[in-house]
């Protein structure tokens, strides 16, 4: 980032996943112990499932639209080629809301911990998946259409392609890229 100053503190890939492996210690020194396993097992599920919905509408509607993160992110689409970064201050809020609206809309226990440990993982998985879709070496089926779903984004239409780790909301919302 050409700006420097605390608020513009960014880590590069594999960094940036501290903040949300940060908040997933945090999770698992209160978890509760009386949810059973299954319940505990569809809560995260549930979790990352709403983290596709989250990452695509942060993608859309924040990452294409509100300084400064706008800005930040075009840097990004500018040289997709350079190592991904993503500020602390963007993470760190994530983080924050990803755990406390579950917290506040939840309670602190039983059902908050493990949704937001699934939003977590999500983020974790969504950033992981992201820096290999601009990695160059050669990927499994799944991961070569988000490529090239991705590469759409980036390259024809940014108006299109916002899922990283699903095209599920692009479907829904209209925004998915053509086939070739």
């Amino acid at each position: 980032m050409a700006e420097r100053g605390v608020l513009h503190v960014a880590l590069a890939y594999p960094a940036s996943l501290a903040a949300p492996l940060a908040g997933l210690v945090v999770l698992a020194a209160s978890w509760p112990a009386t949810l059973r396993a299954g319940a505990v097992l569809a809560l995260v599920l549930a979790g990352l499932g709403a983290w596709t919905l989250i990452e695509y509408l942060l993608h859309r509607w924040m990452l294409h639209g509100v300084d400064p993160f706008r800005a930040w992110h075009l840097a990004h689409h500018a040289d997709a080629c350079a190592p991904i970064r993503v500020p602390v201050v963007f993470s760190a809020l994530l983080v924050l809301g990803l755990v406390g609206v579950p917290a506040l809309l939840f309670g602190r226990g039983g059902i908050a911990v493990p949704l937001s440990a699934g939003l977590l993982l999500g983020n974790v998985l969504q950033e992981a998946v992201h820096y290999r879709l601009h990695d160059t070496r050669p990927v499994g089926r799944w991961l070569e259409d988000k490529r090239r779903l991705h590469g759409f984004h980036h390259f024809h239409d940014e108006r299109r392609g916002y899922g990283t780790l699903t095209d599920f909301w692009d479907r829904c919302f209209g925004t998915l890229p053509p086939r070739p």
